[in-house]
């Protein structure tokens, strides 16, 4: 048996021609947009950013990274994750539902836990075994668990343990309880995607898939692992959505999905996979938490949110690919530009 090659180096080679990208991805870029974004809503609309407003806005925020770190890990791997929806009205609806019935708390987190092994199995197997795309893969699976929690909860709204329900609401050194898990989710998915072997092969699959399985890569179970901590990230965020809202409905995870992809990408991860920034899909989430907020306050319509969430993406991505070298060469013909 030959031991295993060490991972290949897939960053980019240092060369004179190489593409010189802004520090788009850079923790600190994503910092400043969102400051900037809170600083031009006390111009335009004080009352998005009054006391009350990030009060009722930051747990929703924290839930959005929660569901948002989950999909980074998908999209490190080349992939993007349709099941986000499904997986999130599920979590929030079979917490409620059986707790209710059985009165059993922990018993209905487990099971909840359980069904995002399996839905994450799913994902990964069909990907990575399959060959199928992952929009498709992904976009079928959630069909599946909407039925199934429309199924299950006939319906109806269902509502939420009481327990977790103040644990959602409740605050921490005045800090919502579900921000403060949403930093404890970042701190421990940088150390796993930074720091462990786990997350160097996340890194090398994403960034060339047959160059990190001719290196010893299990390039396959990575994947599918992947998946699965991304599915377990989604329902967390939907049982804690569960509980803050009180009464899930089968629509509750529905409106997370836009909002975690654009969280995605205006942190700096590319779509075309690789290395990610986790700290950056957090801080993204606030931003784009807070855009709709924004959007809300100045009496536009709710569907108005949706068409921002499309503009931030593209913008998003767009300024991912700027050449700025090129363009400053373009302006200023004949200096060199480091």
């Amino acid at each position: 048996m030959h031991a295993p090659q060490a991972l290949p180096n897939t960053e980019p080679k240092d060369s004179g021609s190489r593409r010189w990208t802004p520090t788009w991805n850079s923790t600190s870029s994503v910092i400043a947009i969102t400051v900037a974004l809170f600083g031009f809503s006390w111009l335009i609309a004080p009352g998005s950013v009054s006391g009350s407003a990030i009060d009722s806005l930051l747990p929703f925020a924290g839930i959005l990274a929660i569901a948002a770190i989950g999909q980074t890990i998908v999209v490190m791997l080349k992939g993007i994750d349709l099941s986000l929806p499904g997986m999130m009205t599920m979590a929030a609806l079979v917490s409620s539902q059986y707790a209710q019935d059985h009165g059993s708390i922990l018993t209905a987190l487990l099971i909840v836990a359980a069904i995002a092994v399996v839905v994450g199995l799913v994902n990964g197997i069909v990907v990575s075994a399959f060959s199928v795309t992952p929009l498709v893969a992904t976009l079928a699976v959630n069909a599946v668990l909407m039925g199934a929690a429309l199924a299950y909860s006939g319906g109806t709204p269902t509502r939420a343990p009481q327990s977790v329900s103040d644990f959602a609401l409740e605050k921490t050194i005045g800090v919502s309880n579900t921000v403060w898990l949403a930093i404890l989710l970042v701190i421990v998915t940088v150390f796993a995607t930074g720091r462990t072997a786990w997350g160097r092969r996340v890194i090398a699959v994403g960034s060339n898939e047959r160059t990190a399985h001719a290196a010893g890569v299990r390039t396959s179970r990575i994947k599918i692992s992947g998946y699965v901590a991304a599915a377990l990230c989604y329902s967390g965020a939907g049982v804690l959505l569960a509980g803050y809202v009180s009464t899930p409905n089968t629509n509750a995870g529905t409106s997370y999905l836009l909002p975690a992809i654009a969280a995605v990408v205006v942190g700096g991860t590319a779509l075309t996979g690789g290395r990610g920034n986790i700290i950056g899909t957090a801080v993204g989430a606030l931003f784009l938490s807070q855009l709709t907020q924004l959007v809300l306050s100045l009496g536009a319509p709710s569907s108005t949110q949706f068409l921002v969430q499309a503009v931030v993406i593209a913008v998003a991505v767009g300024a991912q690919q700027l050449d700025l070298r090129h363009i400053l060469h373009r302006l200023i013909p004949g200096k060199e530009h480091s």
